[in-house]
């Protein structure tokens, strides 16, 4: 299959992190959305991670987790790129796609 144009939905889950934390999984679904539930799961994971990776990148969004209390959101204190390995490590350990809650959330920068 043709990979995805994943433009689309780098602008709208960079908007949905302006106004709120989003996780992982939220990509995942998003792209199962557009471009159906039949997409390999390789293909998911790749344009997942071409998403992150240029918006981690290009300092737009941060990683880390919601706080306690809902509102406020506890950064990892990692690098871009430690973030990435980080993020594609746990979902190796994982050895499926994320769901709510799983690996990470992410925010953006003011």
């Amino acid at each position: 299959m043709k990979t995805p144009d994943l433009a689309p939905l780098k602008k709208s889950f960079r908007r949905e992190c302006a106004e709120d934390h989003v996780g992982l999984w939220s990509i995942v679904r998003s792209l199962r959305i557009t471009f159906g539930e039949n997409l390999a799961r390789q293909l998911v994971r790749d344009a997942t991670m071409e998403i992150v990776t240029n918006l981690l990148q290009s300092r737009t969004i941060k990683p880390g987790f919601p706080a306690s209390n809902g509102r406020d959101f506890e950064p990892w204190n990692l690098s871009p790129d430690e973030a990435i390995a980080r993020i594609q490590s746990e979902w190796d350990e994982l050895g499926r796609e994320p769901t709510i809650g799983e690996i990470v959330w992410f925010t953006s920068v003011p």
